[in-house]
Order: C-alpha cells, then structure tokens, then sequence
C-alpha cells in the first residue's frame, strides 16, 4: 500500500462521520467509490419500511387528515433543522419547497420585482448552465437586461468582478458559491456586501456547498436593508432572513 493510501486510510478511520456509511445501500462494497450524490445519491437502508409505513399508516389510514397532522409543517420543521446543521441560519428562515431551478426562477423573478426601475441582472459564464438559462429566460420574458461576468475559468468570481459592473440599474447578482468547474469558493460576505451597497440583491446558489463547506448565511448576509439577501440551496432552495 503506497503512503497516500495508508494516509487516506488513516483519516477514513478516523472520520467521525465514517459510522453513517454503512445506514446506505450498497455501501459494502469498497471498490465502488461514488461521488455523483448530487444526481442521485444512494438511498438509505430503512428507506423501504419507512415508505411503506409513510403509504399504509401516514396516507393509508389518515387521508386528507394528514396535511394537518404535520405533513403542512414539515417544510418549516424540516426546513430549521436543515438550516441549523448545515446553512447557519436561525429558525424561521429556511424552508424545503421545489427544486433548485424552480426555486432560482421564482427568486430571481421576485428581485426584479422588488427592485421597480432596475432592469439588469448579473450572472458569470461560469455558472452551472441551469442558472444561466434561468436568468436568459427571465430576461426575455422581462425584458430585462444581462451583465456578463467572464471570470478567470481557472478560478471563479471575485469581489472586483462584481464591482465593476455594478450600477444603479443592477436589480440581481446571481452567482454559485462553490464554481463547479474549477471549485473556486466564491466571497460570500465580500460580493454580498458589494452588491447590498449598489441597492442589488443577491441570490447565491450553494448546491455544490452545502454541506460540505461551512456556511455561515446569517453572519454573512446581515444587512440594514430588509430582505437584501437571497440565498439558495439544493436541499434548502430557499432562505430569505429576516431584515435587522
């Protein structure tokens, strides 16, 4: 075994998490390595009996009772717990809703309408080609204008970047947190703050950090401004805190 085998090794023993890899299916074989969780991850091992009980008890039996015997409270319940582990969000300010690109629609479209008079939204070539074609679509059907970003490709989106096409017409900046080609950890708080001082919103996509990057929403989007920082996730697509 070479030595960066022995070290890898080393460190999965060591790993406080290493105890959860066996609760997935299909985890007992170690020459499967898979990384493509952000497509479709392995499902857990009670996955089947919980459905199962989900379907003949929860829906089965209760029916339309359901809805208020929880089911209208998971997305908020769910939505502190997720927020709390993994977003640095206080409670009350997560929710689970639809999907990444849905919710990215949805956000980018309540910008530009909460910012009367400004007509452009900032987006980097750079960014996962969902989240471009989203902000084109918004922009045709809005009539709005686009800001190009053209970051290093080798790195991702800078304070500066941001800066310089910043102007009393930006209504959005809508970036990645974590660039997926290059892995470039953009500056939250830095181009959050660039963007709150040009009366511009920001959504920030972090499907490619969360939870596995720490993130610190609260603390990096506290504004004087109300409703000045949008973010958005895969698990937790939306996350609008409150204004201080």
């Amino acid at each position: 075994m070479s030595a960066a085998a022995r070290d890898a090794a080393a460190l999965d023993e060591s790993d406080p998490l290493a105890a959860y890899r066996a609760r997935f299916v299909g985890t007992e074989d170690p020459g499967i390595l898979y990384l493509d969780g952000n497509s479709l991850g392995r499902p857990v091992r009670d996955l089947p009996e919980r459905l199962t009980r989900f379907v003949e008890h929860e829906w089965g039996e209760r029916l339309i009772r359901g809805w208020d015997e929880g089911w209208f409270d998971q997305p908020l319940t769910l939505g502190d717990r997720l927020g709390r582990v993994v977003l640095g969000a206080a409670p009350g300010q997560t929710i689970v809703g639809d999907s990444t690109t849905v919710s990215l629609y949805k956000l980018i479209r309540a910008a530009l309408a909460a910012q009367p008079g400004r007509r452009t939204i900032v987006v980097d070539r750079g960014n996962f080609p969902t989240d471009r074609y989203v902000v084109q679509g918004i922009a045709a059907e809005c009539g709005a204008s686009i800001a190009w970003l053209d970051p290093d490709p080798a790195s991702g989106v800078t304070v500066d970047d941001v800066r310089g096409v910043l102007t009393g017409d930006t209504a959005a900046v809508v970036l990645s947190h974590v660039a997926y080609r290059s892995g470039y950890v953009a500056d939250v708080p830095g181009i959050s703050a660039a963007a709150h001082e040009a009366g511009a919103l920001v959504v920030w996509d972090l499907c490619h950090s969360v939870g596995a990057l720490p993130i610190r929403l609260d603390e990096w989007g506290s504004t004087s401004r109300p409703d000045a920082h949008t973010s958005t996730s895969t698990a937790v697509p939306v996350r609008r805190p409150s204004s201080t």
